[in-house]
């Protein structure tokens, strides 16, 4: 604007040195080139809030594969419906039944930690927890004691990974009345989400996406319904 108004003054003084040029004409010229610009302007701008919406509408559209294409699951019979379910690829998951952070041998959650270092995703989401129920007797402190340590070592290990904790998945009213560890599920997931706050990582509560006819019918597992659900949830808090 500052340019224009000296390149009307020029103008301007032009027609006063040489009264037979009429300023006026200068000044109408001035203005046409102004009203040419700001409407090339405005058509840039257009072109550019058009690409942007392309881009974000591109992005929103993209496949599972293309969101987790930097992520992976580690998990227990839970994540591995991920794959069984095909909700997820296989590529992305190492999962196994019986797998959990409290186990005796610990060589499964050992093998899976392994596996994820040496992949070294930019993002990496943590399931594990039912078989850690019984592993554990219902202790939670103890759940919480070795749930740590697989944490503490990813961290150490892969200290620019994000790592994501999911919560531990309700069962029925019937399986709690068969064990009732299972009734400490809630308790559970309250100190893994107090485990995650302190050691700066992130909760995922899953709990709200269960429904009643997504069990099977062992009332732990979860059908396919759930699991297009849980990876959308999973892209979604991490931002994929």
């Amino acid at each position: 604007m500052i340019i224009w108004m000296v390149i009307g003054g020029i103008v301007f003084a032009v027609g006063v040195m040489n009264p037979r040029e009429d300023p006026r004409k200068g000044l109408a010229k001035l203005a046409q080139m102004e009203e040419a610009d700001t409407a090339e302007i405005d058509a840039q701008i257009q072109e550019l809030e058009e690409a942007e919406r392309a881009a974000d509408e591109a992005w929103a559209n993209r496949t599972v594969s293309e969101k987790f294409a930097n992520s992976y699951v580690l998990g227990d019979s839970i994540a591995q419906g991920l794959y069984e379910n095909q909700a997820l690829d296989k590529s992305f998951v190492t999962a196994e039944r019986d797998t959990g952070v409290c186990e005796t041998e610990v060589s499964m959650i050992k093998n899976h930690v392994s596996k994820a270092i040496e992949i070294g995703p930019q993002v990496l989401f943590l399931a594990y927890g039912l078989n850690d129920i019984k592993a554990a007797s219902g202790d939670a402190g103890i759940f919480i004691s070795a749930y740590r340590h697989v944490i503490d070592e990813l961290k150490e290990k892969l200290p620019d990974t994000k790592i994501y904790v999911n919560s531990i998945l309700p069962v029925t009213q019937e399986v709690v009345d068969e064990n009732e560890l299972y009734g400490n599920i809630s308790k559970y997931n309250k100190k893994l989400m107090e485990l995650c706050e302190e050691e700066g990582v992130t909760f995922i509560d899953n709990g709200s996406l269960v429904k009643d006819e997504y069990y099977t019918e062992d009332g732990i597992h979860m059908t396919s319904d759930y699991y297009g659900e849980w990876v959308n949830h999973m892209a979604e808090v991490a931002e994929l």
